[in-house]
Order: structure tokens, then C-alpha cells, then sequence
């Protein structure tokens, strides 16, 4: 047992030994770093993008903004958090920051997830029926359609909970703000939406 969380914590340093040089890479300005730091993140983002904003408009726009975001500011990255974290992070205030100013559009019909990482996948399960797969789409649709009507601050840490399961710790570093403004803002964003839900709910009968 002893040996078994050794060699754990062993490829746990040498995992951060290879991110530091590789960051120190990235920060030199070395074109192949930077190209292996895309290449390992690249993927993610686009799927963290995709489950925030609820859809795929713009979203290699929202990619590139966030690597350029990230490569900007790696000289400032203190590793307070892992890499992966530091850049989901960068994630979620990019996405914030088009919730704030995108215009209001019809919600679109959610496509499958452009990056391949739908989650309820898994080897030696079922496909979904064809009704089973319209009434997930169609739920994940009301869900984004209602998370609209909400501030983005309040959407934003309503979803990091509620959808990805985040601890309020976690959301606290993520969208730059004390564990106690998150606790507020989760209260009411909580609120607000189960009475938006209500309100549907009550159109619908």
C-alpha cells in the first residue's frame, strides 16, 4: 500500500516537474511549447465552453480567445491551482463576458457536443431510443433557455454548482470572488430559477 502511494506521488511530481518546464517553455516564447500546451488543452476548453454557454455559436472564436488569454498570462501564473483549473478559469470569465454581451437570440437547437465528451456515454451501454434522446435534448434546452433569463453572475455560479458540481471553494476561485458573495449569489440565483421554472410550468398547462 505504502509502495503504491509512492509511485503516485512520484508521477504526481514528475507530472508537475513537466508543466512547470513546459510553461517555462511557453514563456520564453518557444513555438513548439506552445503548440503542445493547445494540443493538451485544446479539447477541453471547447467542451467547458460548449457546456457553459448551452451552444456552439462562435465557439472557435471563444477557443482562440482563451489561449490568448492564457498565453498572455502565463508570465503571472503562480500555480496557485493546476494549469488545467488556472485555464478553466480563464474559461469562465470568457464565457461570462459574452453571456454579458451577446444580444438576445432565439435559443438554438442544441446540437451533439462538438468535442465528443458527452458524459452519459460509456462502453457496454445502451444507445437512447430516439425518444429518450429528444426528451434529454429538449430538457437541456429549458434549462439553458432559463439560465438566460438570469444575471450572468447568477447563471454563472447556479451552473458551475448545480451542472458541473462545483463546491463553493471551488467556484469561489474560479469566478474571483468571496465563498460568501458565491453562498448569496447561489441562494438567489437558486431562487430565481425554480420560480422562472414555476412560471413556465404554469404557461405550459
Amino acid at each position: 500500500m505504502h509502495t503504491m502511494t509512492s509511485e503516485i506521488d512520484d508521477k504526481r511530481m514528475a507530472q508537475r516537474r513537466d508543466e512547470a518546464d513546459l510553461i517555462a517553455r511557453c514563456i520564453a516564447g518557444e513555438p513548439a511549447a506552445q503548440e503542445q500546451l493547445y494540443r493538451t488543452h485544446n479539447r477541453a476548453v471547447a467542451a467547458n465552453l460548449y457546456r457553459v454557454m448551452g451552444d456552439n455559436r462562435d465557439l472557435d472564436d471563444l477557443v482562440q480567445e482563451v489561449f490568448v488569454i492564457a498565453f498572455r498570462g502565463l508570465p503571472k501564473f503562480r500555480k496557485e491551482a493546476r494549469l488545467s483549473t488556472w485555464i478553466y478559469r480563464i474559461c469562465v470569465n470568457v464565457a461570462l463576458g459574452r453571456i454579458r454581451t451577446k444580444t438576445r437570440k432565439p435559443p438554438p437547437i442544441l446540437k451533439a457536443d462538438p468535442v465528443g465528451e458527452d458524459r452519459r456515454s460509456g462502453v457496454g451501454l445502451s444507445p437512447e431510443t430516439p425518444e429518450a434522446l429528444l426528451v434529454r435534448e429538449e430538457n437541456k434546452q429549458k434549462v439553458y433557455r432559463l439560465l438566460d433569463k438570469l444575471t450572468p453572475k447568477k447563471r454563472m455560479v447556479l451552473y458551475l454548482h448545480e451542472i458541473e458540481g462545483h463546491d463553493l471553494k471551488e467556484i469561489s476561485y474560479l469566478v474571483d470572488a468571496n465563498p460568501v458573495t458565491v453562498r448569496t449569489r447561489l441562494y438567489y440565483a437558486r431562487k430565481e430559477f425554480y420560480k422562472l421554472l414555476a412560471e413556465e410550468n404554469e404557461d405550459a398547462i
